[in-house]
């Protein structure tokens, strides 16, 4: 039998208390590791007031550090995550041994690296996405002129991200777009790749017995196609074209409703739009929606598109709802070709552009007008997903990883 292994996990935002795509890989695979009898102590950032500093959920035990009030301060939490993180990572390498590391966001890994000097043991660090080029393409989210942030936050991301992948033992990408995207960004981290794709939690996010319970349960109308999207309101989802596009499909299917469910700072924008285009009948802003009340609104939408026009590292919210038995139409970005093609290549649209949505969405919902054809996607969804996406190869993968490398280590000692 193998040895239980001394986990230490790093995050910036971390489930429950953040509960964004890659707050729910780091959590899944961390709780499943729990469960399979490792030892894992996690360091996140608080994000609300009043958590305890150090707490156990889900099997594991969590040391939050920093302040919630830091997130109204211009760069708080970058500074919370660079400095107030070192002291929770110094008391613990301090006070306990740990066989691994497993960091998940750049600034609080960095810390850790200025904490533990020398590298000891190994770390392997999960590439959601490139921090600095997410920047430059659409900013973070702060209260500060955009030229400015660029400078003075791009500059510290770039160097902050190259120290932490350059220090990583291996580098684990969810999907092939993510490793050709880090390859190209960083030559020298091309040899430490190693995919182990994401997955669904399949017993979560299941089909509904009755949808038109759901519908009920939602205020939804039951006599409307419903198309879904989940997304932060940001530019790079691609939500102004969506909106353009639904407008242009309303005229050959004015029956169809699009439920917008996120928030960010397009909000407003978005929802002029919306007025302006005269299309408040049939276009719902849900807002922020809960963890428990997600499955909900996969469970009673026709079909969810996805818009992105950049970086889709992996797109769980795509897979989320397949997992529903809802179909989900995506653009041709990151790795959403990755997974929808194998289940019908029509799911993939031809390009990002509001034309281009305007043809799937179309094609999508004339499809789903025929219910017998409508049930048999759906069930092909859910399956595809069953065979495909569950979690369990995923933590075996990320298991063997560090045996290996634990292994390694020992020999070498």
């Amino acid at each position: 039998m193998k040895q239980r292994l001394r986990i230490l996990s790093i995050n910036q935002f971390f489930f429950p208390d953040n509960q964004g795509g890659v707050e729910r890989v780091a959590h899944e695979t961390t709780k499943r590791l729990a469960e399979r009898g490792h030892t894992i102590h996690l360091v996140g950032q608080r994000t609300e007031p009043g958590t305890p500093d150090t707490e156990e959920l889900y099997g594991f035990t969590v040391h939050r550090y920093g302040t919630a009030e830091s997130r109204g301060r211009m760069g708080g939490r970058t500074r919370d995550a660079l400095y107030a993180s070192r002291r929770v990572v110094s008391e613990l390498i301090k006070s306990r041994r740990f066989d691994i590391v497993l960091p998940h966001h750049y600034f609080p890994y960095y810390s850790y690296i200025k904490s533990a000097g020398k590298k000891t043991i190994p770390e392997v660090m999960t590439f959601h996405a490139s921090y600095w080029q997410e920047l430059r393409l659409e900013g973070a989210e702060r209260r500060v002129p955009k030229l400015l942030e660029r400078v003075f936050f791009g500059g510290m991301a770039r160097r902050t991200e190259v120290a932490c992948l350059k220090r990583a033992d291996r580098i684990a990408v969810l999907s092939d777009f993510s490793a050709e995207q880090l390859s190209s960004y960083y030559s020298f981290a091309a040899g430490k790749v190693i995919k182990i794709p994401g997955g669904v939690d399949l017993e979560r996010f299941t089909p509904a017995p009755d949808r038109k319970v759901v519908r009920e349960r939602l205020n939804l109308p039951l006599d409307r196609q419903i198309l879904l999207t989940v997304r932060r309101l940001v530019p790079r989802m691609g939500l102004s074209n969506l909106i353009t596009a639904f407008g242009e499909v309303l005229a050959r299917h004015p029956e169809a409703m699009l439920v917008i469910a996120g928030h960010g700072r397009l909000e407003q924008e978005l929802k002029h739009q919306v007025v302006d285009g005269g299309l408040s009948d049939s276009v719902r802003f849900a807002g922020f929606v809960e963890e428990g009340k997600l499955v909900d609104y996969y469970q009673a939408a026709d079909l969810f598109v996805l818009p992105s026009v950049a970086f889709e590292g992996f797109g769980m919210v795509t897979l989320e709802a397949l997992a529903c038995g809802t179909p989900a139409l995506g653009t041709p970005i990151g790795a959403t070709p990755e997974i929808l093609k194998p289940l019908a290549p029509q799911l993939v649209l031809r390009g990002t552009r509001p034309a281009a949505l305007r043809r799937g969405m179309g094609m999508m919902l004339e499809w789903l007008s025929d219910t017998r054809a409508a049930e048999e996607l759906r069930k092909r969804c859910r399956d595809y997903v069953e065979s495909s996406f569950g979690w369990d190869p995923a933590v075996d993968a990320l298991e063997q990883l560090m045996y290996e490398l634990t292994d390694a280590g020992r020999c070498d000692g």
